[in-house]
């Protein structure tokens, strides 16, 4: 199997975690890290993750000068676009592309051998785009969450949209919200297959009216995604599956880490009871509204 992750130097940890799931879980595979700033030291740390495993893993380095001006903002770097860039890199017809942000918890044999070859790409419908006159697509058409994407790489050099995306995006960054994801999904079209959301259980999944496929998705995952600003290494945060990231983390060069937001407060407000903060809550808005009332009254006698 070929897989490609793609990242720079800052999501370092969330990619040990991703290699680290990945790898025990699956084997037989060739894993590709598409970067241009990841050090020999660094690499070093991924390398152990591949002791004992029946897998390699393949530095790719890449030249980004052909997207240097494209639009970021937000959490979305220049990486974001690496992508783009993985018909020239792999060889092959397919390959599977996953975010960093995830965790693998079973094998993914079923969703590598999709049926792709008339498609340009397989992954789970996003469910949260509403401009789709703006990035120039058909209504009919869905919206994919490009965090995992089955990739026919035959159709992608045929239909050169490495470069198709790229030239969207410098001619319409006014209406760029996911960078290449807005990008993809204005060039395919729709021309895509839709995986059971279990393939990518991505965090929008979870607070929307669960269908059947969502429920089955949510209570048996294959690969987890971290949508979002935040990420599961932060203390603070809240998912169901965070426990499985810090599984994972345990099993890498960056098990000691400590999050940057592991405070004494944030200790306290974690261990204080949802009912308790909510009794606080209603208190302090009871006493809020008293007081407005009050001011009213003396203002209106």
């Amino acid at each position: 199997m070929n897989v490609v992750f793609a990242t720079d130097r800052g999501y370092l940890q969330h990619l040990a975690v991703a290699l680290a799931s990945l790898l025990e879980n699956n084997s037989g595979m060739n894993i590709y890290i598409i970067n241009n700033d990841i050090s020999e030291s660094d690499w070093k740390k991924l390398q152990k993750l591949f002791e004992g495993k029946n897998s390699n893993l393949i530095d790719a380095k890449i030249d980004d000068k052909q997207i240097e001006n494209l639009i970021t903002h937000s959490y979305f770097t220049k990486a974001t676009y690496y992508r783009l860039f993985i018909p020239d890199i792999v060889k092959g017809d397919r390959a599977l592309y996953l975010d960093v942000d995830i965790v693998v918890t079973q094998r993914i044999d079923d969703l590598y051998n999709a049926e792709i070859s008339n498609t340009f790409l397989a992954a789970v419908d996003d469910m949260d785009i509403h401009n789709y006159h703006e990035l120039e697509m058909e209504s009919s058409s869905k919206y994919f969450n490009s965090g995992v994407m089955l990739i026919n790489l035959k159709y992608w050099r045929a239909c050169n949209i490495k470069e198709k995306v790229i030239k969207f995006i410098d001619r319409k960054p006014e209406v760029i919200r996911s960078v290449d994801q807005d990008g993809l999904n204005s060039v395919i079209n729709g021309n895509w297959l839709e995986l059971h959301p279990k393939y990518n259980l991505h965090t929008r999944l979870l607070y929307i009216e669960p269908d059947s496929p969502i429920k089955e998705a949510i209570d048996n995952p294959v690969i987890i995604h971290y949508t979002g600003p935040s990420k599961p290494s932060q203390f603070r945060y809240n998912h169901p599956y965070k426990h499985l990231y810090w599984k994972y983390l345990r099993m890498t060069p960056y098990k000691y880490f400590i999050p940057d937001d592991l405070s004494i407060i944030n200790i306290v407000k974690w261990m204080v009871p949802m009912s308790v903060k909510q009794y606080l809550k209603n208190i302090l808005n009871i006493k809020s509204h008293k007081k407005n009332n009050e001011s009213f009254g003396r203002i209106n006698p």
